[in-house]
């Protein structure tokens, strides 16, 4: 197993966040839950996140939207980004292309998908030392 990483999952539905939570939980990373943008940079900081997990579709600033501005925060450098939603694959690649997010799930691949997609892009950020 890797290092625990410290995971961010952001997602207005309660059902929907605690998947992508306990999906991450039960491979031994740590979880942060918010059901909203608001105040995710402010937890990125406290906690010293290195990944975040953002629904696209989210009623106050949509998740590509969120990709944008944390990539223009001091740490998004080195931030792993993954965009989970349900809409078409494809458009999912192209919203995290241009949000310069890493790396992208298909909601009803949360179950066999998230974890590695996370960990794949936290190590492509920071290296395999980290």
């Amino acid at each position: 197993m890797v290092a625990p990483i410290r995971v961010l999952v952001i997602d207005d539905d309660d059902v929907a966040r605690e998947l992508l939570a306990s999906t991450l939980e039960r491979i031994g990373h740590e979880v942060f839950q918010l059901p909203s943008a608001i105040g995710a940079t402010r937890m990125i900081s406290q906690h010293s996140i290195d990944a975040v997990v953002v629904d696209v579709m989210l009623p106050d600033i949509s998740g590509d939207k969120l990709a944008r501005l944390l990539r223009q925060n001091s740490r998004g450098s080195t931030l792993a980004i993954v965009l989970v939603s349900s809409r078409p694959i494809e458009e999912l690649r192209s919203l995290a292309t241009a949000a310069n997010a890493d790396a992208v799930v298909p909601k009803n691949k949360i179950r066999s998908h998230l974890g590695t997609v996370v960990e794949t892009a936290y190590y492509a950020r920071r290296g395999p030392s980290a």
